[in-house]
């Protein structure tokens, strides 16, 4: 739209598709970004259902309603909503962004149907349609819809496969033949130098489950930081924060109580600064949270069940349902751990109870892929990952699709 402007710093990552969007729709986007941005949940998903129903199908909102349900755990009706946006795009009812955005919508249904009930098909697809689509843009020439679909190249085989490192198909972008780095590392490399933080952060995460060691983490983290120079239109003190926080998540698994005091502090230092309420932020205070259990479990003192228990309870409570999902896993793994100290007091009962609620909630928020998975864990079955690396959110090896996964080596 012409009369279209931008916020002088703007948390969204998708800020080429704004163009169709009035300011009003731009700022209350925006807002809905930094909630799910801070985990507040609630408060995200309260704005997009607010919307008005000509802004609902535009490209940017549904795509970032999409993300907000998949990062809360609600898969169905993320689904839904990505549904409704694909067959908007397809009748040309939200303008014309060329196919991108629809690639990028059929990749998220198809990682949404992976979730959903462990289909694998459109995921195999997806794959092969982002590849040859992106396999030969250079790395300078990417747009914002472009990264968000390498993220999705790089993320969707994590859901067909627990294992770790290097993934099993062709880099995108592509890497020089002497080049230790993925093809996610070089593109977010390149973001940084850039001035694209937001991009760049975007893909660290999915990035990290691909690096060989934590020190290759907390290396690609510090580089994240680094980079937060001003002046920028980029969101820095929510950049800075959220990296010390993944750091201090790191240390704390580590053992390393110095490290991690020292990036908590950061982390508080910087989150801090939104002040208005409607911005207080779960996203310190539940990974506060977490931190000081792992650290706890490092330093080989626990923690028991009732205390992942009570970080669940916590989690419902706010809305973060990844987090309450992990919190009871962790739980009824801490009862069938024969190091554990509390194993021998723990009731069949208790432990049917944990696993009630946790299938419960994944019935609700319609994932029999993560029940299957948290199924096979909490039964012994686990897997050979380092600790780090796994998290309900990790797949397990599906029949057949190893070869298929092949078909896009080099």
């Amino acid at each position: 739209m012409e009369d279209t402007a931008y916020p002088a710093i703007a948390y969204g990552s998708l800020l080429s598709l704004y163009h169709e969007l009035d300011l009003a729709t731009i700022l209350l986007l925006e807002k809905a970004i930094v909630h799910r941005s801070l985990r507040n949940y609630f408060q995200s998903l309260a704005i997009f259902d607010a919307l008005p129903t000509s802004a609902t199908c535009k490209t940017a909102v549904v795509l970032e309603h999409t993300w907000t349900l998949i990062a809360q755990y609600r898969f169905r009706e993320g689904r839904w909503i990505a549904e409704r946006g694909l067959s908007a795009l397809r009748s040309n009812a939200v303008g014309n962004h060329g196919h991108g955005p629809i690639i990028l919508l059929r990749a998220l249904l198809a990682g949404l149907d992976t979730l959903i009930d462990g289909s694998t098909r459109r995921c195999l697809e997806s794959l092969q349609e982002i590849y040859g689509w992106l396999s030969g843009v250079p790395t300078v020439d990417f747009t914002d819809v472009q990264v968000w679909a390498v993220n999705l190249y790089y993320y969707l085989p994590t859901l067909l496969s627990t294992a770790a490192g290097s993934p099993p198909f062709r880099d995108i972008p592509s890497v020089p033949a002497n080049s230790p780095s993925s093809g996610i590392s070089l593109l977010r490399k390149h973001l940084q130098r850039t001035g694209r933080l937001n991009e760049a952060l975007f893909l660290l995460e999915t990035e990290m489950a691909l690096l060989p060691n934590k020190d290759a983490e907390i290396e690609a983290m510090e580089s994240v930081r680094s980079a937060c120079i001003e002046p920028s239109t980029q969101p820095l003190t929510y950049i800075e924060g959220s990296v010390a926080l993944k750091l201090a998540l790191l240390y704390a698994e580590l053992g390393d109580d110095e490290g991690y005091r020292e990036e908590m502090f950061n982390a508080a230092a910087a989150l801090s600064i939104p002040k208005a309420s409607e911005f207080s932020s779960n996203l310190l205070r539940t990974d506060t949270w977490l931190a000081r259990l792992e650290l706890a479990r490092a330093g080989g003192q626990g923690p028991g069940a009732e205390a992942w228990e009570g970080f669940a309870d916590y989690a419902a409570k706010v809305g973060d349902y990844r987090i309450e999902a992990k919190a009871l896993t962790e739980a009824l793994e801490s009862m069938i751990n024969p190091e554990s100290e509390e194993a021998e007091d723990v009731s069949p009962e208790n432990r049917e109870r944990l696993r009630e609620r946790l299938d419960g909630l994944y019935s609700r928020l319609g994932s029999s892929f993560h029940r299957s998975v948290t199924r096979r864990r909490v039964s012994g079955e686990r897997n050979q990952q380092p600790p780090h690396k796994q998290g309900v959110s990790k797949g397990v090896v599906m029949y057949g699709q190893q070869s298929a996964l092949r078909s896009l080596q080099a």
